[in-house]
């Protein structure tokens, strides 16, 4: 009877180690396969991520490429603006010296004309005229 208990612990104990040897197959199995496509998913998710970097930088620099055309744009119009106001202030500015020139004679006829006048009331008020 021990031969017959023996024979048939061995048979469960060799069923049970063929059944946790399978098992442990399918675990590792199982364990390559999710380190694969871990493995995998972490190439793609870093492939990804360099395209998107790439993107982000020629948006990035496409978008500092407009705004710099835009200033220069900008900048070429004020400085013709400043240039048209230049040569207005210029133009007045001789305007006014050619005005200027043309005013000192009248003030000083005026002034020996005004200086005339005070001195002929002067002489009346002393009664010399």
């Amino acid at each position: 009877m021990d031969n017959i208990m023996d024979k048939l612990a061995e048979k469960i104990s060799a069923q049970d180690m063929i059944k946790a040897n399978s098992q442990a197959e399918v675990e590792a199995a199982i364990s390559q396969s999710v380190d694969a496509l871990s493995k995998k998913m972490e190439e793609n998710f870093d492939k990804k991520f360099d395209e998107n970097s790439t993107k982000t930088h020629d948006v990035g620099v496409q978008t500092y490429r407009n705004i710099q055309a835009v200033l220069n744009k900008q900048e070429e119009k004020h400085q013709e603006q400043y240039k048209e106001i230049e040569r207005k202030f210029e133009e007045l500015h001789f305007a006014v010296e050619t005005k200027n020139n043309a005013v000192l004679p009248i003030v000083i006829v005026a002034l020996f004309v005004a200086g005339a006048d005070l001195i002929i009331n002067v002489l009346r008020v002393f009664g010399i005229l």
